[in-house]
């Protein structure tokens, strides 16, 4: 009997797909396959039920004003792209047509999403994505968040390369996407060349034929980068301006301001490694990086930054590490830092203005 059911799915135009109590796919049939990766989201319509152990079983289907010519076409050049299938995200329909142009006639199937809500709701569903074009200011939910939710997902999911597209082209907000876990940054008006050697790369690097042999090794240990987790319990403030006031008393405003500054940008940097390091595995750089900013941060107050680096120090050094909280605590070090980079540089600036002489 349960294989009938299957067959009569399987064979059903409807898209049906079952999910467990983690939003984790069970079961799609191919409708389901070739309606969420070949159809905007914004065109299909998904019935979805909730089971008494938390899943979900969703159906899915095209909106009655969509031609059925248009939804096979469409459908094909997503599943039939020989290079891969991109999803391009930008609540601009005329930046998301450049950007679609581009790449279709590099031979790239297509998807697109106006706001990172939406790209969260095709990777849940299975969309299966080669690469994520990113735009970091969509309304809702911008595109750094959105990147740092789907770094937090489970599977293979997590580790899909994504490019942050941005107008801004200073190197603050360079670093601060990456900082969110983006695998590259490119200005805005995108350049064709650049984009496409860039896509190449990152594309190619995840299916693992760059000749590393223990590539397939290194994509299973950095799977668990992704799993959600419960951060660690931060009790101290992020500034503690009693340091901070000391370190203007014993080294002058124009030393302090100048020490503070060299720090951020050194930090900056260090946050990029860090992640580099735990995106390919790399725990000894991060062992050192974490250790070295765990005496700085201190040093320039953000108290609750170094308790956690001092957190991560503790665990690297337990004879039998746990692996999992090992990799949580070190992405909770990157994630919290900006915040407290952030509150450290209004400090200095409050500082600066407030001893500025008045005219």
């Amino acid at each position: 009997m349960e294989t009938k059911i299957i067959e009569a799915l399987n064979q059903a135009q409807t898209g049906i797909a079952l999910f467990d109590a983690d939003e984790r796919i069970v079961f799609a049939n191919p409708a389901w396959e070739q309606l969420i990766s070949g159809i905007a989201e914004e065109d299909l319509i998904f019935n979805e039920t909730e089971l008494a152990d938390g899943g979900m079983i969703s159906v899915c289907f095209v909106k009655p004003q969509v031609p059925q010519s248009e939804r096979i076409e469409t459908a094909s050049s997503a599943n039939d792209a020989k290079i891969g299938t991109v999803i391009i995200a930008d609540d601009s329909e005329s930046n998301r047509m450049v950007a679609r142009r581009i790449l279709q006639a590099e031979g790239y199937g297509i998807v697109e999403a106006s706001n990172g809500q939406t790209v969260l709701n095709m990777l849940k569903r299975g969309v299966n994505a080669d690469l994520i074009l990113m735009d970091v200011e969509m309304p809702d939910m911008d595109g750094l968040h959105t990147t740092r939710r789907i770094r937090h997902m489970s599977g293979p999911v997590s580790r899909t390369p994504i490019i942050a597209l941005s107008a801004h082209q200073s190197r603050d907000w360079n670093v601060i996407a990456r900082q969110s876990g983006v695998d590259d940054f490119i200005n805005k008006p995108i350049q064709r060349q650049k984009l496409i050697k860039t896509m190449q790369e990152l594309i190619t690097r995840r299916s693992g034929t760059t000749g590393d042999p223990n590539a397939a090794q290194k994509r299973s240990k950095g799977a668990r980068i992704g799993r959600p987790y419960r951060p660690e319990s931060l009790t101290s403030p992020v500034l503690d301006v009693r340091i901070l006031e000391q370190l203007y008393t014993d080294a002058g405003d124009e030393g302090a301001g100048c020490g503070i500054e060299i720090f951020i940008n050194e930090t900056e940097s260090r946050l990029v490694k860090i992640d580099k390091a735990l995106s390919e595995d790399d725990m000894t750089t991060v062992r050192n990086e974490v250790h070295a900013l765990k005496s700085t941060s201190g040093t320039f107050g953000l108290r609750q930054l170094s308790e956690l680096c001092e957190t991560t120090q503790s665990v690297f050094e337990d004879n039998d590490p746990d692996e999992d909280r090992l990799l949580s605590l070190s992405r909770q070090v990157v994630q919290l830092a900006p915040t407290a980079l952030t509150a450290l540089n209004l400090y200095r600036r409050s500082r600066s203005i407030s001893s500025a002489p008045h005219i």
